[in-house]
């Protein structure tokens, strides 16, 4: 007689492999807990692509302070410039797959791959966890050239075509593209001269060497209060906290401009889950302390909560929005 069977009954196999499926859940949350708890086990670097001194260096330095106090572990800002901020970033991606290295990028890094191919897309092969600071960025000439308005800047370089220069802080940053999107809009063309960083650019135009900077507002802040350097228009949808008697672009009739100077803390792509939100976490912790906001707004840069899924969307259609004034304007990088 055939030995008889129980119709609901499954082979062992079938149930060990229902009850493993089941459990898997709470095993990878287990597996992501005791993560969040070792990590960091050691010193995190902030690997900065830029110079000492500039926005993205103030920022990582001011926020790592606070951040070593929260997680137990020390925070090193590891400066790496060079090639727009293209070696620092590379160094990130080649550093040791144990979650302690981190990059502190601008969206002159984010705009690299627009102009030359990069093994990297900021907005692919990284994580957003914070934005650390924004700022405005300001059309700003010396007072001897008598300039008042964008308006007064439109009229001279009408009367003088590709002949009035501009500064910036390098050959496709933010600033240099700003300055292009907002004299396409008037109908002129400017004479672009590109430094390498904002410093000496800021000492030509308080000398008159160059009719007008686009430079970040840390860069020019002091100045403009000293009197030295007259701020025409910043490029903000609102006017700037900063400088709230100075009319923005779009109230210039420069168009419907909306660009703040932006540095923001990445991971690479690929870190668990756990360690991103630990750190961001810690970020968000340190931004909203009273004392650091006005730390970060004394050196002309804001804090704003912002969602890294918001951010990275924004991230996104600026790429594309640049990508179309770089062809239009022709605008290469050596």
């Amino acid at each position: 007689m055939p030995p008889q069977h129980k119709p609901n009954a499954a082979p062992l196999a079938l149930v060990s492999r229902r009850t493993c499926v089941a459990a898997l859940p709470a095993l990878l949350l287990a597996s992501s807990g005791a993560l969040a708890q070792d990590w960091p086990s050691k010193a995190i670097t902030l690997v900065v692509p830029f110079p000492p001194g500039g926005s993205n260096d103030v920022a990582a330095r001011l926020v790592a302070d606070s951040v070593r106090k929260r997680l137990g572990q020390a925070v090193v800002v590891d400066n790496k410039p060079g090639a727009s901020g293209a070696l620092g970033t590379d160094a990130v991606l080649r550093a040791p797959k144990d979650h302690h290295t981190f990059l502190v990028a601008s969206d002159s890094v984010s705009l690299l791959p627009l102009f030359k191919p990069m093994p990297w897309d900021l907005s692919k092969s990284f994580t957003p966890i914070a934005v650390l600071s924004y700022q405005p960025i300001v059309v700003v000439t010396a007072a001897s050239t008598g300039l008042k308005s964008i308006k007064d800047l439109q009229a001279l370089a009408r009367s003088k075509p590709d002949q009035v220069p501009y500064a910036s802080s390098g050959q496709g940053s933010i600033q240099h593209l700003v300055g292009e999107l907002f004299a396409q809009n008037l109908g002129i063309n400017l004479l672009h001269i590109p430094y390498k960083g904002g410093g000496q650019a800021v000492t030509d135009a308080i000398a008159g060497q160059v009719t007008v900077a686009v430079l970040g507002a840390a860069a020019v802040l002091p100045h403009i209060k000293s009197g030295k350097l007259v701020a025409l228009a910043v490029s903000t949808r609102q006017r700037s906290p900063l400088l709230p008697d100075t009319p923005t672009l779009a109230e210039s009739g420069a168009g419907d401009i909306d660009v703040p100077q932006w540095s923001a803390l990445f991971a690479v792509e690929g870190t668990p889950a756990a360690v991103v939100t630990r750190l961001r976490r810690s970020v968000e912790d340190t931004l909203a302390e009273p004392a650091v906001k006005q730390q970060l707004l004394a050196l002309a840069m804001e804090t704003v909560a912002t969602p890294p899924e918001a951010f990275l969307q924004r991230m996104v259609q600026d790429r594309e929005r640049w990508g179309r004034l770089i062809k239009e304007r022709k605008i290469a990088v050596d």
